[in-house]
Order: structure tokens, then sequence, then C-alpha cells
């Protein structure tokens, strides 16, 4: 079945997209009966009807404003192919904007009248985009939303937890924030952020599930991810390389906003005792932001936490953590046959442009391993989204910096989170992982069912509440 659709995706997108998707939502509205509007889509499609009708249900509500914005995304938001005119607007882009940073007011986010990134996907029916400023004066891309339910309970008894399951905001307890931090390929549009239709009946944006249950959350596009463009030098063109480190830098600019942006995060008791030196009181709600890493996103959290953690976070999500004290990463050779510095810190190492290589069709379902934990509609739709934030696959360098992540210098409560049939992880690892932590206040969190992309299955209320649980663990006492 996994074959079979991912055959038919192909078939699908080179194949005259919009032509072929037209045929299929129109077959699917003017058909009668669950078996025949999947096979009639199917037909329209050049799939095959039984590798697909087990989703008719799923499917049958099918309908074309989410892919007919992707097709306007894409029309109004041209890609280049071409490398070296895109590295020449990447470093034009990037000087302009950095000599506009450098002579404003930096406050940690632009003023709302200014432009300085791209908006790839229009306005997706309230995405908020926060632009944010690194250390080195790199624009960031981060986004948000807010709440769709906002009635306050009556009840002074009802805590966070209740928002669990009555789905109601309470916004004297909303002081919870947290910064979700995207994989190795794609960046947090579709990642965080997908719907397949306008309001989300089905709750499939972990962005809006988490907003809608009182939490202020966030997304954040790495560097060459989404709408963050590629860390290019602004005079030479050269690099446009994503690397671990870089990306806790600018983690730790998320997560100072954010904590500029709701103060309440840091104006709590601390929650150390007079018990013993660095005693927690398990009982204190820590309000400070919480750290969300999935995948290669989880060891850049773990790093972050590392780091910084207690002095800047509450809590710790490692979800689907590829993390494995077996795997070392080499490092590149410092010097190139020519004999010139490629590699190592410092601005004396010359890094030659990044390639260009386009993502893939196929590459964007590769997540998706099991059949029938996600409807078509949904791998669809991300797979689209995907591919019109990404269209150019990010390039990660340095990756021997991931070598530094070592579960006992974590000292903030955390949750190891994993799908009980992850075939990217390893359990072994995942089991060290969650035993070596230097925090005794951990959780372990086996979703069943699930592969890698658990968060947009159709388990991924079980993944939410997880989330939420974690989190609001202390909540009430």
């Amino acid at each position: 079945l996994l074959l079979t659709n991912k055959l038919s995706i192909m078939a699908f997108f080179h194949k005259r997209r919009q032509a072929a998707l037209f045929s299929a939502v129109t077959a699917l509205r003017s058909s009668s009966g669950a078996g025949r509007e999947m096979g009639s889509a199917v037909g329209a499609l050049g799939m095959m009807s039984s590798s697909m009708s087990h989703h008719a249900g799923d499917s049958a509500s099918f309908i074309s404003a989410p892919m007919t914005s992707l097709s306007h995304f894409s029309q109004n938001h041209p890609h280049p192919r071409q490398p070296a005119a895109r590295m020449r607007a990447a470093s034009h882009y990037l000087t302009t904007t950095r000599r506009h940073l450098s002579s404003s007011s930096n406050d940690g986010e632009n003023d709302e009248t200014t432009i300085t990134l791209p908006n790839k996907t229009g306005d997706r029916n309230g995405l908020i985009r926060h632009e944010l400023i690194a250390d080195d004066g790199h624009p960031l891309r981060v986004y948000s939303r807010t709440p769709r339910h906002t009635s306050k309970n009556t009840d002074d008894t009802t805590t966070n937890m209740d928002l669990i399951t009555t789905g109601n905001v309470n916004k004297e307890h909303q002081q919870r924030s947290i910064l979700l931090l995207h994989g190795r390929t794609w960046s947090s549009q579709p990642v965080f952020d997908l719907r397949t239709s306008d309001d989300d009946a089905k709750q499939q944006s972990t962005l809006q599930s988490l907003a809608d249950l009182g939490f202020n959350v966030y997304a954040l596009d790495f560097r060459g991810f989404g709408e963050t463009v590629r860390d290019y030098d602004g005079e030479t063109g050269n690099g446009g390389y994503t690397t671990p480190r870089r990306c806790v830098a600018d983690v730790k600019c998320a997560i100072d906003w954010i904590t500029k942006r709701h103060p309440q995060a840091d104006d709590g008791e601390d929650n150390l005792d007079n018990t013993y030196p660095g005693f927690e009181d398990p009982t204190v709600l820590n309000t400070k932001p919480a750290l969300f890493g999935w995948s290669q996103g989880a060891l850049v959290a773990q790093m972050y936490a590392q780091q910084y953690g207690p002095s800047t976070l509450s809590d710790l999500i490692l979800f689907g953590s590829i993390f494995d004290p077996k795997v070392i990463y080499p490092r590149k050779p410092l010097y190139d046959p020519s004999g010139r510095l490629v590699s190592g810190l410092g601005s004396d190492a010359f890094k030659p442009p990044a390639p260009e290589v386009a993502n893939t069709d196929i590459s964007s379902l590769e997540d998706f391993t099991l059949p029938g934990t996600i409807c078509d509609e949904a791998a669809l739709t991300f797979s689209s989204l995907a591919l019109a934030v990404d269209t150019i696959k990010a390039e990660w360098d340095e990756l021997h910096e991931f070598n530094s992540c070592n579960p006992a210098l974590v000292h903030i409560p955390t949750m190891v989170m994993v799908g009980a049939q992850d075939p990217y992880v390893s359990w072994e690892a995942q089991r060290e992982l969650f035993d070596r932590l230097g925090t005794e206040d951990k959780a372990f969190n086996i979703l069943p069912g699930c592969d890698h992309a658990a968060h947009i299955l159709k388990a991924r209320k079980m993944f939410v509440r997880g989330v939420a649980g974690f989190l609001l663990r202390k909540d009430g006492f």
C-alpha cells in the first residue's frame, strides 16, 4: 500500500498537478457512495483504486481549498531553480536586510510594517508570522496561532488539566509557553501546522491544538528552512549551510524573545528549596518556556538544554529523537586539496556555496510508513505544503557538533516521546537516552500504533494530550 501510494503521488505531481487535482476533486464531488467516490478520484489521478479504498470515508470530504491555495502559493512565489541566480538573490537579500537591521533599533522583533522575510504561503487562515533578529543580525521566522476557544471557566477550582477535555481556554492559566523545533528536512509549516480545511476541523495542526489548550505556542524555522532564508555571506555569496551550533544560538534568541513576550513566565517564585542545594520542589509549577524537538530537532533541543536548560527552560520534550551514542559524526577535513581552510570555527574558513538540490514528491512522504495511520487527503496536503515552502533542501553541515549530546548533562524535567513503530530510532538508544538523563523528573511516553510522524497521524490527539499532560502535570498543587 505504501509503495502504491508513493508511486501514485509521483504520477500525480509529475502529470500536470493542478489539472489532475481538479479532476479528482470534481470526481469526488460528483460521485455517490464511498467506494465509487474513491474509485472515481483514483481513476482521475491514474491511481489504483484498490490501494486507496480503505480511506474512502476520510477522503470523501476532500475539498479543493487547501490545494487550490497551494497552487496560488507556487504561482505567486516562484522558486528559481538556477543556483547562481538564487545565490545572488540571497546574498543581496541578506546584505540589504542586515544593513537595515543594523541601522534600526533591535528589540528582538521587527516593526510590524517592516517586511524582510518571504511569505511563501499567504495568510493560511490566520497563521501569525513573527520576525526575530538573531545575534548575528540574521532574520528568523517564528509562527504562532491564537486559540479558537476563548470561553472562560466559571468554576474557580478548574485547572489547566481541564483544558485537555473541555477545550476551553482559561486565560488566568495562560502562563505556559512552548517552542517547537522541526526536523532535518521539512520546516515548521508542514510539520506543525498541517490542515486540510480552513478551520482545521480535524485538529491536524499541532500549533492550533496546543493554542486551543491554552498554551502560548511558537514554531521556529531553522536557517535554510521554510521562510528563514539560508545563511549566505552577504558579500561573497558563500556558505548557506545549517549547522547544529548555529541552530542552538537561534533557539536561544527565540526563547529569550518568548520570555520577554510573556513576562509572567519569569516573575514566579523560584522553585528551589533550602532542603538541600539544588533541590527542586516537585509541586511548584515552573512557568518558564518549554522546548520541544522532533527528530533531528530533538538533538538541537537537547544541545540547547545542556547549555542553557535550568536558567531558561521549564521542561524539555524529545520526540522521535535520533539520538544514538553509537553514532559518531565524523569531522570534515579542515583543508581542501588546494590547502584552503574550508572547515572549523572562525571567519577565516572559506565555505563554498551550499549545493541546491530540489526536494521531491517521494521525499515529502517518506515519514509515513504505516498503512492506515494517515488518510490520503492529509498526506497529499502535507506533500504539497512541504514542497511549497521547502522547494530546495536545506544543507546541513558540521554534524559532528551533535557528538556533544550527552543526556547526563540535561538537568531539567524531560519527557522522551516516541512512536512504538518508529523506523528511524534505535530502541536501545531511546532507553539509554531516558536512563542517562540528569534529572529524576522524567517520563517515557510510547505512542502505540504510531511511526515517526505521530503528531500528524490519526492518533495525533493522543500525542497532543501526552504533551499537554506532561507540561501541566504540576498544575493544581
